[in-house]
């Protein structure tokens, strides 16, 4: 009886330091093709796109489709939320809203002409403007409510990663790894900075940015004056999205590692392998776990303070969509064409 109080005790203690999340699968939801965006949670709805261009909307609480709409390409990044406003990008440059009720088409930006303007990731929200990038070297801003053109920015090089707004700031990052830092408002360029290749999608949190780029290196560049706070290389091409969270910045790599650095001076902390290839998909933080996911299909859910693994996930096909981690359950998109809310 005591070695059976024990260890449940044990089991108890281990639960408190892992949180709520158990690693179960709660529901699945299968789409008609493989799942090629990354997800949005917002008013009890999962938002996901796949590979034949349709937008799917789940419930949060049953996996059960509340809407579908089929558009006319893959969809790229991950859906913007605003208020009851969905926008989304798909490959041969169109941009639609849809209202996120019923997923009723509130406006559309359709491509011009197909070839160097097609999209290759998704938007940007904020100030009542979305922003999106397109092969050609063209930043766009348009109006959220009716998708009105505001201003256009252009770039000296091709653009293949989503802006971001954050703090009153568009950030962009180049082909050719040039960093810049825009106005929202009209689209001038206030300053910026650079690497030696490609840049991703840039970060913000407390009043920095955060970057990476193919050539290895993750920067903090402080907005106000545009002060390089550090500048650290992992040795490998940065293919994610830097995410800050819990005083750490993490990145996955063209060779499969997922690397943790300090957020105030930018110390490599750890790196784990994942052995799942190429991570596209940006790490996700939640409850002190870091999920993920590889081009062969395999979620790695690892410690966020030491980088232990602590429990791996297995899809039929790679993961390409960044997953989102909300009310504690992680909800991953996978290119066999499976929505899995992992509780």
């Amino acid at each position: 009886m005591k070695r059976f109080l024990y260890a449940m005790l044990c089991v108890v203690l281990l639960a408190g330091q892992a949180g709520a999340w158990r690693g179960e699968v709660g529901w699945t939801f299968q789409a008609g093709s493989g799942l090629t965006s990354g997800i949005a949670v917002a008013g009890g709805l999962v938002l996901v796109g796949d590979g034949s261009g349709v937008l799917y909307a789940v419930q949060r609480a049953s996996g059960q489709q509340a809407w579908a709409y089929q558009g006319t390409n893959t969809i790229v990044g991950t859906p913007s939320v605003a208020e009851d406003n969905v926008i989304f990008a798909q490959a041969d440059g169109t941009l639609t809203c849809l209202r996120l009720s019923d997923g009723s088409v509130v406006w559309q930006s359709l491509a011009a002409e197909s070839g160097s303007e097609t999209l290759t990731d998704g938007t940007a929200m904020g100030g009542g403007r979305v922003f999106f990038v397109k092969g050609d070297g063209r930043l766009h801003a348009l109006s959220v409510t009716d998708g009105k053109p505001l201003w256009t920015y252009e770039s000296s090089q091709e653009l293949r990663s989503a802006p971001a707004f954050g703090e009153g700031s568009l950030l962009l990052g180049d082909q050719g790894g040039v960093f810049s830092v825009l106005d929202p408002k009209n689209g001038h360029r206030l300053t910026g900075g650079g690497a030696g290749g490609a840049i991703n999608t840039p970060s913000i949190s407390e009043g920095s940015v955060f970057f990476s780029s193919w050539d290895g290196s993750v920067q903090r560049v402080r907005l106000k004056g545009n002060i390089p706070q550090w500048k650290v290389n992992v040795e490998d091409p940065v293919t994610t999205s830097p995410t800050v969270a819990g005083g750490k910045v993490f990145v996955g790599t063209a060779r499969g590692n997922i690397a943790a650095m300090d957020a105030k001076n930018g110390k490599i902390l750890w790196q784990f392998n994942t052995q799942g290839g190429n991570v596209m998909a940006q790490p996700v933080v939640g409850e002190g776990m870091v999920f993920a996911g590889g081009g062969q299909g395999v979620l790695s859910i690892l410690n966020a303070a030491t980088g232990k693994l602590l429990s791996s996930f297995t899809t039929g096909a790679g993961i390409s969509g960044t997953p989102a981690f909300e009310g504690g359950v992680l909800y991953l998109g996978s290119e066999d064409g499976n929505l899995y809310a992992i509780m």
